[in-house]
């Protein structure tokens, strides 16, 4: 391998931690690359890869390893709130973190997972390549808005909100009335600083970073993982190809393959 990453040292050691002897050479791509397929399109522009195979480039979702989707997901399938019958999902980001494909294609992912259903049909009006708004239905009935975008100021942190509503109880992955994300510990100072750790064995990366990080080790600990993470990859390419045609055509759209 090259000259690790933070992230990949970070790796290498849960690897070595629990004795997880990886299928293969591997490293992380902290950037999209072009593969056979075409360029990755992920919000965190993070794969995992066995040496330098472009073929075997395996694409992470790596928010389905944040704990507060990973929670939002356990009270919908437990059927804490329940029935689910609409979600409204929100993910505003500077450009330079991501286009506006990468955001619906992460949130659609999330829609998908969160709600253990398939969409069906999608509507979507996209503003100047950098808003867009989408009213989808999963093939379980729920509806689910998506409002994406990526004029969010230069260094601004991405600003999401996902919550959902039952016709008993609601769920939200933010503190109930608060618009931004928050942190844990704020110091103020002449330069004020900020930290959330959020997982007891990797102390000091970010929340994106650590999601990225278990991701990443599930890959390589259950190589079965691969062919699901790279099916859905295509999938989700589809359903945001789908949504700009939705756009372009100003009509609402089934999703191939859905079911009728």
């Amino acid at each position: 391998m090259n000259q690790p990453s933070n992230l990949e040292t970070a790796l290498a050691g849960l690897l070595e931690k629990y004795s997880v002897q990886p299928p293969g050479p591997w490293r992380l791509l902290t950037a999209p690359e072009p593969t056979a397929a075409g360029t990755l399109t992920l919000l965190s522009g993070v794969a995992l890869t066995d040496g330098n195979a472009p073929a075997h480039v395996v694409p992470l979702q790596a928010w389905r390893c944040e704990r507060r989707f990973v929670e939002l997901k356990r009270i919908v399938d437990e059927r804490t709130i329940d029935p689910v019958v609409m979600a409204r999902f929100a993910c505003l980001v500077h450009g330079s973190t991501a286009d506006l494909a990468a955001v619906l294609y992460r949130e659609l992912d999330l829609a998908e997972w969160i709600l253990g259903a398939p969409l069906q049909t999608v509507s979507a009006h996209v503003a100047g390549g950098r808003q867009a708004n989408l009213m989808v239905r999963l093939a379980s009935g729920v509806l689910c808005g998506i409002e994406a975008g990526t004029s969010l100021p230069a260094g601004s942190p991405c600003q999401d909100r996902h919550e959902l509503i039952a016709r008993r109880g609601v769920a939200c992955d933010r503190v109930v009335d608060t618009q931004v994300a928050q942190s844990s510990i704020y110091v103020f100072g002449p330069q004020a600083q900020q930290f959330t750790d959020v997982d007891a064995e990797l102390f000091g990366l970010s929340i994106d970073e650590v999601a990225l990080v278990r991701s990443a080790y599930e890959v390589l600990a259950r190589p079965e993982l691969a062919s699901a993470a790279r099916r859905q990859h295509a999938r989700l390419r589809k359903l945001v190809e789908t949504a700009l045609a939705s756009d372009r055509s100003r009509k609402r759209l089934t999703v191939e393959g859905a079911a009728a």
